[in-house]
């Protein structure tokens, strides 16, 4: 989004990129709710934990590497800390 040609379009192309991780992370989090016992066999107690690691956050493990404006990405890491780990 910061190439020049790209000028004119930057704000659909951001907020097209944070509704995608907004609309993966709502899907993911109704999976995460209604499945989180899926590794419990495995992992005991603490099998939601591996769930969080290797299905859920690790697609998002993304936004490191790819160039946000700061608000976007404080908006989808509260948003990610709020749906997984606090509600």
């Amino acid at each position: 989004y910061q190439m020049k040609r790209f000028e004119k379009y930057r704000t659909w192309i951001l907020h097209i990129t944070s509704t995608g991780y907004l609309v993966y992370m709502a899907f993911m989090a109704f999976m995460f709710a209604f499945s989180n016992h899926m590794f419990d066999v495995m992992y005991g107690p603490y099998g939601w934990l591996f769930q969080l690691m290797f299905s859920a956050a690790s697609p998002l493990a993304s936004l490191f590497f790819i160039t946000l404006p700061p608000l976007v990405m404080l908006e989808l890491t509260t948003v990610f800390v709020l749906v997984f780990l606090v509600i």
